[in-house]
């Protein structure tokens, strides 16, 4: 081992004092659980971490150096090799980890871990897969040029610590199990209705958050259903919001009866239209773990050009595992209603 080097303030160790390093791999700091569960979605994510302990060459417990700790790596158990094969770690947690954040970097000594004022350094990993399987998981360090590995091989061979990780198959639900209601918001101007529809999902009597949605058309609300002069019952405009998750509002605007009626006779529906506009603040997202779609209905039109509302819009809900479901909601103008469908 080469000469220590000089060091200045209050430095506590030197690299090159450092001899040896213990790696436990564990799903806590104080954890006694070897094994979990968790769904191969690609988002989902396991906590993993590595309480590393560095020792001298007389056996005594000195700090790691960060640089050495930033080599920390989780590995297959059976291979060594970093984690492959649809398996992958990150250092940053993501939403569809149903944990807590990590806000510290070292660990309380367990009862057969010595006191002596030194604690392990915690090295945190996410890790997730993209597919079903099982996989046990170990860790690795370099130091001084070798690769110290919890798996029994490198440097240090009586080391053997790791967890193991069942990525299972994503559950699907039929589209019966997913609630769609609808309730009326209420005091709106005259020939104006707006209906809060809610998406939820129950499975075996147990509320499954549905948290996000992704489509086609955008990450912003998705604007999924407009009709114009759609000749319903006291309906002539109709339009469909799909609203974000992060949202607590939304501004919706709807032609109201200015007094100046350009009457049509059609299909024996006298009709209206309108240049005026009610804009309202509509509440959405006030049902926790449900989705929210507005729907905005007038009997009056715009002075505008007649359109269609009816038609399938495909999205994906993603619940609180990270799973995605494959959803549709298909627009019906004449009895001014969204139907839920499978994607």
């Amino acid at each position: 081992m080469s000469e220590l080097n000089e060091v200045s303030g209050n430095q506590l160790i030197h690299p090159e004092r450092l001899d040896n390093i213990d790696l436990k791999v564990k799903f806590d700091s104080s954890s006694l659980t070897r094994s979990k569960v968790l769904y191969g979605n690609g988002r989902m994510q396991v906590k993993v971490q590595v309480l590393v302990s560095g020792y001298d060459g007389n056996g005594d417990r000195i700090l790691v150096p960060a640089e050495v700790m930033n080599t920390v790596e989780l590995i297959h158990y059976n291979t060594g090799r970093t984690l492959r094969d649809g398996w992958s770690a990150s250092t940053e947690q993501g939403r569809f980890t149903l944990e807590a954040p990590v806000i510290q970097d070292a660990a309380q000594p367990s009862d057969d871990e010595p006191d002596d004022g030194i604690h392990p350094q915690v090295r945190t990993f996410w890790v997730s897969s993209s597919g079903s399987g099982t996989t046990q998981i170990a860790a690795s360090v370099s130091l001084n040029g070798a690769t110290i590995r919890s798996n029994g091989t490198g440097l240090s061979g009586f080391q053997d610590s790791s967890v193991t990780l069942d990525a299972q198959v994503p559950v699907t639900y039929s589209v019966e199990q997913f609630r769609w209601t609808s309730n009326r918001r209420g005091n709106e101007e005259p020939g104006n209705r707006i209906w809060n529809y809610y998406l939820g999902l129950v499975y075996q009597g147990q509320q499954i958050k549905l948290v996000d949605w992704v489509s086609s058309k955008g990450t912003d609300d998705v604007k999924f259903a407009y009709g114009n002069w759609i000749y319903a019952s006291k309906t002539n405009y109709l339009k469909g919001i799909l609203v974000r998750p992060n949202k607590t509002d939304v501004t919706v605007a709807l032609p109201v009866n200015d007094n100046t009626f350009v009457n049509y006779i059609f299909r024996d529906h006298a009709l209206d239209s309108s240049a005026k506009i009610k804009e309202y603040v509509v509440r959405v997202n006030d049902r926790h773990g449900e989705l929210t779609v507005v729907q905005a209905l007038s009997e009056f039109a715009y002075t505008a050009a007649e359109s269609s509302a009816d038609g399938v819009f495909p999205f994906v809900a993603i619940d609180q595992y990270g799973t995605e479901h494959k959803l549709a909601i298909r627009t019906n103008s004449e009895k001014r209603e969204f139907f839920l469908e499978r994607g």
